[in-house]
């Protein structure tokens, strides 16, 4: 297992992610509509955007997304829930979909996301 990203939710994603870039003295190496990433030595800081002029209510704005390996990655998903996590996005509706992934939210309302290994990006 290892955190591979962390990302904050927005709602002035164009802003947040000038502020990181001149905070950083760097590009980000992933530019969307709705994500930008910057690289961080082996972590990658995520940017996401939210809608409206609060962030998203439910679960936290900041989100560490931990991977696991292919064999390991469906226990991580059911373990968390065993232990009181909810899953706030999971299966197809997931964007990593069709790799296995699920966004969840801890009992104290902390979010955080279990996914399959990834390749270094960067």
């Amino acid at each position: 297992m290892k955190i591979r990203t962390v990302y904050w939710k927005t709602h002035q994603l164009e802003r947040a992610a000038a502020f990181w870039k001149a905070f950083l003295g760097a590009e980000p190496v992933k530019v969307f509509p709705e994500w930008q990433e910057f690289r961080v030595g082996e972590l990658n800081l995520g940017l996401l955007a939210t809608h409206g002029s609060e962030p998203a209510p439910r679960g936290s704005r900041c989100v560490p997304v931990f991977e696991f390996g292919d064999d390991e990655v469906e226990r991580a998903i059911q373990r968390a829930k065993d232990l009181g996590a909810t899953a706030v996005l999971e299966g197809q509706d997931h964007p990593d979909y069709p790799c296995t992934a699920a966004v969840l939210l801890d009992p104290f309302g902390n979010e955080f996301e279990v996914t399959n290994f990834h390749p270094a990006s960067g």
